[in-house]
């Protein structure tokens, strides 16, 4: 009876432990914040040119970092405020997805800014484009 616990109980824990090791490497592969940006695949290289310009309008615009829960490292939020002169009163917030950051988000930004809309660019987890005041944009999200 003993034997056959033991038969039992080892390939199933070396089953568990290889389940919960492989469930580990695969969450930190697919949900690990990174700090740059990534490299671009050979059918996106055509537009490489033009993100690049983004990115760089991005990095010489003037713009606030905004930052939420600042001491706790675990809550810590940092943002990008990009004020717009033109602004009519209009914020948009754009909240990059899966890897992005702030920079792969400069487009957005720069559409927006050209509609005469001031930015925001949390530097959050994975979520989508969420437009805090949409009058000017009707038909865009279609």
């Amino acid at each position: 009876m003993k034997k056959r616990l033991l038969a039992l109980t080892l390939p199933l824990a070396a089953v568990s432990a290889g389940a919960v090791y492989m469930s580990n490497r695969l969450f930190n592969f697919a949900f690990k914040r990174v700090n740059y940006v990534p490299e671009t695949s050979a059918d996106k290289q055509k537009y490489a040119d033009d993100y690049y310009a983004y990115v760089d309008w991005y990095r010489q615009i003037p713009h606030d970092t905004w930052y939420l829960n600042e001491n706790d490292p675990e809550n810590k939020l940092v943002a990008s405020y990009i004020p717009n002169p033109a602004g009519q009163g209009k914020t948009v917030i754009i909240s990059h997805g899966y890897k992005g950051n702030r920079e792969t988000m400069a487009n957005y930004a720069r559409c927006f800014m050209n509609s005469a809309s001031t930015s925001c660019c949390p530097m959050t987890g994975h979520t989508a484009i969420v437009l805090v005041n949409t009058s000017t944009l009707a038909g865009w999200i279609d």
